[in-house]
């Protein structure tokens, strides 16, 4: 008699939760993002219900009490995943509107009421674009530790030790 297969246990999550999909993990534009970007990418993601994509906020209040203790960090993260494709800012704050509030870019945004932005302008899937490096850490030495070594990395302004003559062109 042939034994049956038992089915596998289904994973079962209770709340709510945040997904992102593998094409967006495995992008350049989310591999190549600084972790202060990411970490913030994901805080920003635990804000999302659902049904609220385009009016998540960044308010330096809420990021505290997750663990953010620099503005200028902040600030430096979400400029970069705007830069990246993965963010986008729906609605511009200020001093009696609240906050500015943002898009996770590859959800849809389902209600555009009090957002600066319509449904004609907003492209999901802008992060698949993205074709650039990690950025380069501007506060990196360019000479290696006691002076010894190649001073030249793929990220360092100055080319390698033996190349400040002009080259031959044909």
């Amino acid at each position: 008699m042939a034994e049956k297969k038992q089915k596998r246990p289904v994973e079962s999550i209770s709340g709510l939760y945040g997904a992102i999909p593998h094409a967006v993990l495995d992008s350049t534009a989310f591999k190549g993002a600084s972790y202060p970007a990411k970490a913030l990418l994901f805080d920003l993601l635990r804000q999302h219900s659902g049904k609220n994509n385009g009016h998540l906020q960044l308010s330096f209040s809420w990021l505290e009490g997750r663990g953010w203790k620099s503005r200028d960090v902040i600030q430096r993260a979400r400029d970069e995943l705007i830069r990246r494709g993965l963010l986008i800012q729906t609605r511009q704050g200020g001093l009696n509107i609240g906050a500015s509030q943002y898009a996770l870019t590859w959800l849809h945004i389902s209600n555009y009421v009090a957002l600066e932005i319509q449904g004609k302008d907003y492209h999901p899937g802008a992060w698949g674009f993205m074709d650039i490096l990690p950025i380069a850490n501007k506060n990196a030495t360019t000479s290696p530790p006691n002076g010894k070594g190649n001073t030249a990395s793929q990220y360092s302004p100055l080319p390698p030790a033996g190349t400040g003559e002009a080259l031959a062109v044909p």
